[in-house]
């Protein structure tokens, strides 16, 4: 009968022995095993074997990501400005043997850790810098708590800035150098527009003028031609007509008496004194003006010489074209011109 109980409740005991020899951990935790008051092992998750009554499972965490937020501190800028600061860090549990031993509060170290490094990292810019560096505000943070964490047995993964407060006083003289900034590049637009405008207004202007000029030339180039033939043609048309000699003798008379009636209507010519002995003479001497080769040089006498430099031609006739004087064999056979 002894036996009998003797045998039950050793049979209890070896199964509560067993039954407390399995220790099961589930995904995303693990266990710190310590046998003596030394570390002895971490658990895993699944199934761990310690021994009862010599083993004692210490410490159990979670191996999953976790947050820790930082609520606003008050920081103060290179420029002395200054602001508050709030900010996150993602980090996890790398090795528990570590973070056991290694420190004593976990949660704490690492918010003061976090804390000590946004005032640093801030302290080092300036508030123009921060507004719009935060990326690489965040590298340098998580860069230096990775360094104080290296022996924590802590993964740090992230660290993210949050809300930062700028005074009012410090907001309203940044929007003002905003608005004079945008003003600024608003007249430089303005002024450069302006200077486009005026250099597109300008080459337009000299390729115009060089367009004019070269029509003008044009247009005088054929003029000259047009002059030149026709007086070329009518030229042949005297040289070959009978009557040639005497319509020239017209014409030259006639351009005499024309000049003399516009020199008198000129605004600026009040009294014209001629004298009358002298209109007489002045035609018998375009008269003596007479040439046999008169067809092949008038064209020739004219291109040569500008009006009014023929010494056969008086004063008041320097306008005419110039034609050469008779040969002078030519003169002695038709005789003096008479004084009637």
């Amino acid at each position: 009968m002894e036996a009998t109980i003797f045998s039950i409740v050793f049979a209890l005991l070896s199964g509560t022995y067993i039954y407390r020899s399995f220790q099961i951990m589930e995904e995303g935790q693990i266990a710190l095993v310590e046998r003596f008051g030394r570390y002895q092992k971490t658990m895993e998750p699944g199934i761990n074997i310690v021994l009862p009554f010599i083993d004692r499972v210490s410490l159990i965490k979670s191996s999953r990501e976790q947050v820790l937020e930082l609520p606003p501190q008050p920081c103060m800028t290179s420029d002395n400005v200054s602001v508050n600061v709030s900010g996150a860090m993602y980090w996890q549990i790398a090795d528990l043997q570590k973070a056991r031993y290694n420190i004593e509060n976990v949660d704490q170290s690492l918010q003061i850790s976090l804390s000590t490094q946004i005032q640093t990292q801030i302290g080092r810019c300036e508030l123009d810098t921060i507004i719009g560096g935060q990326e690489r505000i965040n590298a340098e943070i998580l860069t230096g708590i990775s360094g104080d964490t290296q022996d924590w047995g802590i993964n740090v993964l992230r660290v993210r800035l949050g809300e930062i407060t700028i005074p009012t006083s410090v907001l309203q003289s940044m929007e003002k150098q905003k608005a004079a900034e945008i003003e600024k590049r608003a007249m430089i637009s303005l002024s450069e527009g302006v200077k486009t405008s005026e250099i597109t207004k300008a080459e337009a202007e000299a390729r115009s003028n060089r367009v004019l000029a070269e029509s003008e030339r044009q247009v005088q180039l054929e003029q000259t031609e047009a002059m030149a033939l026709s007086i070329e043609r009518i030229a042949n048309a005297i040289a070959k007509h009978p009557n040639g000699k005497e319509a020239v003798q017209y014409l030259l008379a006639q351009k005499y008496l024309e000049m003399g009636q516009a020199i008198g209507e000129s605004p600026s010519s009040k009294v014209l004194f001629m004298d009358p002995d002298s209109i007489p003479a002045a035609l018998q001497s375009l008269l003596a003006m007479s040439d046999r080769k008169l067809p092949e040089k008038m064209t020739e006498v004219i291109a040569k010489k500008p009006f009014g430099e023929s010494t056969n031609i008086s004063p008041t006739l320097r306008n005419l074209p110039e034609l050469k004087p008779l040969n002078p064999s030519l003169d002695s056979e038709k005789g003096e011109p008479s004084n009637n």
